[in-house]
């Protein structure tokens, strides 16, 4: 994981062209994926490119703590909506956003 870094590792290091371009196109990928195939909202696929690894976190807050308090006739369900609409979109943006901003650095450091 060492060189799949996260497009804000760039943007803080100085390195915006590189951060801005491959959010850009994470964003278009994503809406492409997450629109086109699962039929994802536009603000999953936003809090997806937005979260990075701190969705991880999110999500980890939510089982170990928020689920608790859900009512036991609602846990399938919240826990479906959870899975669906917060854990894939993170994941896939997850891997997806690694990848591409990994190509768009090396892009630019060839150039």
């Amino acid at each position: 994981m060492y060189w799949f870094r996260s497009h804000w590792y760039y943007w803080y290091t100085g390195r915006r062209k590189v951060a801005i371009i491959s959010i850009g196109l994470n964003f278009v990928l994503l809406t492409l994926i997450l629109n086109g195939f699962f039929s994802f909202s536009i603000w999953a696929v936003l809090l997806a490119l937005l979260l990075d690894a701190v969705g991880f976190i999110v999500i980890a807050i939510y089982v170990i703590s928020l689920r608790s308090f859900v009512p036991l006739a609602l846990v399938d369900q919240t826990d479906a909506l959870v899975l669906h609409y917060f854990v894939l979109p993170i994941c896939i943006a997850f891997v997806l956003s690694r990848f591409v901003t990994f190509l768009v650095a090396k892009v630019f450091s060839t150039i």
